[in-house]
């Protein structure tokens, strides 16, 4: 009998190796997998050099016929040819300590804290305390948020411009004082002839009639446009298109990578982090 004890005893300590056995190779088994994914994707994600088949000249002469506007900061004007040039050519800005910026790989949320992007979003008007649904939009498109915030408070004067505030539209598209009020803060759809109306007019198609709709609204509009091309995924190839020089182009102001680029180093150093993943469009010799 107690031979009998005994040898169920070591059939139950068996049965235990056996089972932590098993567990501890399904436990290095989704480790590696876990590493094998997080190595994927910073090899998707690093730091990377891009020629395209263009010559800086090439470049030069196709951005001159894509009526790009400049600021004297006063008023707007048509771009010179030295108002392009400036800001064209990428090389002094490839390592500058803010402009470098430009070349961030934007299709990654940072993963940060609401919190944390509310202090950025401190006084900025309407966008102020926003920073759950910037956090959210992030996520849900796969873009770096600070990018977001950057982008929204340059195209909306710090949360206090027209379209931010909300523009009341009516059924026919027309701004109306007794219509709806849909908010714009990315500048889609505003073109520069009408920007007010235009703008307006795209966030009622697209139904953002809250701030949360716009700001989520308007990142899946930059990802699905923009980011989610093999080429344009950075401030400069959004503003410049090197692949194709002059054409789908986010923006007609020369400075606007720049602007953002100097925005989002300010918000990258206060709060204490830097960008990660840099890809640089060079143009063919």
């Amino acid at each position: 009998m107690a031979t009998k004890r005994t040898s169920i005893k070591r059939l139950e300590l068996r049965n235990k190796l056996i089972l932590i056995g098993i567990l501890l190779l399904i436990g290095f088994a989704i480790y590696l997998l876990i590493q094998i994914s997080r190595t994927a994707m910073e090899e998707k994600f690093k730091d990377q050099r891009v020629t395209v088949q263009y010559t800086y000249k090439e470049a030069l002469k196709r951005q001159m016929n894509a009526d790009a506007v400049a600021s004297d900061g006063t008023s707007w004007h048509d771009a010179t040819l030295k108002d392009v040039e400036r800001y064209l050519n990428p090389d002094s800005f490839y390592h500058h300590a803010e402009q470098k910026y430009q070349f961030l790989n934007l299709r990654k949320s940072q993963n940060i804290s609401a919190d944390k992007l509310n202090l950025l979003l401190k006084g900025k008007g309407i966008l102020e305390n926003q920073g759950q649904a910037f956090h959210d939009a992030a996520r849900e498109a796969d873009v770096n948020e600070i990018y977001l915030i950057s982008h929204a408070l340059l195209e909306t004067g710090k949360g206090r411009s027209e379209l931010a505030k909300g523009i009341k539209v009516n059924g026919k598209g027309k701004i109306d004082s007794q219509g709806t009020p849909y908010y714009n803060f990315y500048g889609v759809g505003a073109y520069d002839h009408a920007p007010v109306a235009e703008g307006a007019r795209y966030a009622q198609q697209q139904n953002w009639d809250t701030p949360e709709k716009a700001i989520q609204g308007g990142a899946q509009f930059i990802a699905d446009e923009y980011l989610s091309r093999e080429n344009q995924y950075t401030l400069y190839t959004m503003r410049f298109n090197p692949v194709d020089p002059g054409r789908h182009q986010y923006a007609t102001d020369v400075m606007w990578a720049h602007h953002n680029a100097r925005q989002m180093a300010q918000y990258y150093r206060q709060l204490g982090i830097e960008g990660q993943f840099f890809t640089r469009h060079y143009y063919k010799k």
